[in-house]
């Protein structure tokens, strides 16, 4: 891995974290179209000691090939399947999303497959557990939707955060933070979690 994929990547960990914090500071009233709906779901946070990874993200694409009528069954805390695919017609950088009996419900945004892909088809960036974070089917949105909203939260491990011990390493001084600029990105700003990441491998 080198440096500039590293920073590319948690550039958009920042990207994420800094919509959850938008959310925490702008008014009810203020909008920008297509930018400021459901800000407090995104979320990149990063543990550069451990390496613990936790991002949240909006799955994109929904709108097409029956994805919108999955929705319909999914519910939060499902387990979702974070599946490569390289051979994609539109970004071979692609990572799928499908439930967890491999129905497909949409493809992480493209900005952050290009960021994640290298890393992970290099075995460094390894995922551990995927789920269904947030879900407005299409059937309780508005009858001008034209798709549904799915996020998915997941966790992974960077690699060269920490430890490689078998399990789930506990996060060292108080869990995942921020990825901020400090040290070429590698920045804890805050403690948010002081949990263990399940340590059974059910995605990607």
């Amino acid at each position: 891995m080198t440096q500039e994929q590293k920073e590319q990547f948690l550039g958009e960990l920042s990207k994420l974290h800094a919509r959850y914090e938008r959310s925490r500071t702008v008014g009810p009233d203020y909008f920008e179209p297509g930018m400021m709906e459901y800000l407090d779901q995104s979320e990149g946070l990063y543990d550069p000691v451990s390496g613990q990874v936790l991002l949240r993200f909006e799955a994109r694409g929904t709108r097409y090939d029956g994805r919108t009528e999955q929705i319909e069954r999914v519910k939060p805390g499902d387990k979702i399947q974070v599946v490569r695919e390289r051979e994609n017609p539109f970004n071979a950088n692609n990572f799928t999303l499908l439930t967890a009996r491999g129905r497909n419900v949409g493809n992480m945004p493209a900005e952050l497959c290009n960021a994640m892909a290298p890393l992970y088809d290099d075995g460094e960036l390894v995922f551990e557990k995927a789920i269904a974070s947030f879900v407005e089917p299409i059937s309780r949105r508005s009858r001008h939707a034209k798709q549904a909203v799915l996020f998915v939260e997941l966790r992974a491990r960077l690699a060269d955060g920490g430890p490689k011990a078998d399990g789930a390493a506990g996060p060292a001084n108080g869990g995942l933070g921020a990825a901020g600029p400090a040290n070429g990105g590698l920045g804890a700003a805050k403690a948010v979690d002081g949990g263990r990441l399940a340590p059974e491998k059910t995605v990607g």
